[in-house]
């Protein structure tokens, strides 16, 4: 801890504050001119700075301050222009993501990178901010460390904020570019198999058996499936459809606002199978929403739903006596509510329909999402892929033809050639000659 004191001189009578740390065991201490309030504005910052990030650290970020060029923002005030709607710097978020921005910056990297002059801040400084945030603790998950796709956003958050910086002439190059990041433990998708999806679907109750059964037979999305209205669902159309236009997004503070979904191509017609169109029961009024709250008759809230709703009924299909009372086939997995989606475009893979028409209908930006996502469920794609290479390299089954030993066609000038460096894709590249 940081010892703050005021010190008043005998010869002059002109106060002044002394913070007092330790670097590796050994004492140190920095003096603060008074700015006249007797308060010692910038010593306490100094000490909060040194409780914050450590002595040696607030030490670089002090001198940086006094070498910085006047005028150069931290990284703290340069994040306040740029997340300020009225700069211009950021562009086409909503209220609620800009404050979502806010919070998750206070959080993370101003902790340790906050008092930097931006243009003071190196990749060894954003390296260190890194490691730090690794040991921190996950605010949602008791005793577990934040995730490294949660760092993984704050660090996007950073990098955005910094290209911007570059692109303002305020720095010469973004220091948070191309950073190494812990790749982390990533959840996998659960698939379910279309019986695994009857036990679920069986299981719910019945209030929110139409939303469940929507989610997996549609493959929308949470907030794209809570948030259509009847005026979105086409009963005359052959087959009927519903369309997907919009998405709740994060407002300010804890609200929730209507907005555009995630992408161009999030807008899109979903057609729907008679089932389905059974399962959601008579047309209410046009702008009301399909799914509600039982009680508050308004927009569902995923967190809520989850706790009360899906999770309960996950631990029901999961019950293996409770199943084979009912004839249903026992749940063995653990599914996400967006696993819904994940097994819908399964079972549109299974019954062979191509990865494009897929592509729309889940409404992905770009087909290497859905080759990513699932390209692995193709049917028999590794034996096709077997099949044809070994088709191609058939000739490798021929009796390889004997060659005759003698000198190098080529000659002997080459033999000093060294074969041992890399380049960057991976593939070695002569040296030059000795």
């Amino acid at each position: 801890m940081a010892s703050v004191t005021p010190r008043r001189s005998k010869a002059t009578n002109k106060l002044s504050w002394r913070v007092q740390f330790r670097i590796d065991g050994q004492m140190h201490q920095e003096s603060f001119p008074d700015e006249g309030q007797g308060k010692g504005v910038a010593a306490h910052e100094f000490g909060a700075l040194v409780d914050r990030v450590g002595g040696r650290a607030a030490l670089t970020v002090l001198r940086a301050r006094n070498a910085a060029p006047a005028g150069m923002p931290s990284l703290r005030e340069f994040l306040d222009s740029y997340l300020d709607p009225e700069s211009g710097l950021l562009s086409g978020i909503t209220p609620g993501t800009r404050d979502g921005y806010r919070r998750a910056a206070n959080r993370s990297f101003l902790n340790i990178l906050g008092d930097h002059p931006l243009d003071a801040i190196t990749k060894t400084d954003v390296a260190r901010w890194v490691a730090w945030q690794e040991k921190q603790p996950s605010t949602h998950r008791a005793g577990e460390l934040v995730a490294a796709k949660t760092i993984k956003n704050y660090h996007g958050i950073l990098s955005a904020a910094l290209a911007t910086a570059v692109r303002e002439g305020l720095i010469e190059a973004n220091p948070a570019y191309k950073t190494k990041l812990t790749e982390g433990a990533k959840k996998e998708a659960v698939f379910l198999t279309p019986e695994e999806f009857q036990t679920i679907l069986h299981l719910t109750p019945e209030y929110y058996r139409p939303l469940i059964h929507f989610l997996g037979g549609t493959g929308a999305r949470w907030g794209e499936a809570t948030a259509v209205t009847w005026n979105d669902i086409n009963y005359v159309s052959d087959p009927p459809t519903v369309r997907i236009n919009k998405a709740w997004k994060k407002g300010p503070t804890a609200a929730r606002v209507l907005g555009v979904t995630k992408s161009k191509a999030g807008r899109r017609s979903v057609s729907l199978y008679p089932d389905l169109v059974e399962a959601l029961g008579p047309r209410g009024a046009g702008d009301r929403l399909v799914f509600q709250g039982k009680l508050s008759g308004q927009a569902l809230w995923y967190r809520r739903f989850r706790a009360s709703t899906w999770l309960p009924t996950i631990r029901r299909a999961q019950d293996e006596a409770l199943c084979a009372a009912a004839g249903l086939t026992p749940l063995r997995q653990n599914p996400t509510i967006h696993d819904l989606r994940h097994s819908h475009a399964s079972w549109l893979i299974a019954a062979g329909v191509p990865l494009p028409y897929i592509q729309a209908r889940l409404g992905h930006e770009k087909i290497t999402t859905t080759v990513g996502v699932y390209g692995h469920l193709v049917p028999d794609a590794h034996a096709k892929m077997a099949d044809a290479i070994g088709h191609v390299l058939s000739f490798s089954r021929r009796e390889p033809h004997a060659l005759e030993e003698g000198p190098s066609v080529l000659g002997d000038e080459l033999d000093e050639v060294v074969y041992d460096s890399e380049d960057e894709d991976g593939v070695y590249a002569p040296d030059s000659a000795a």
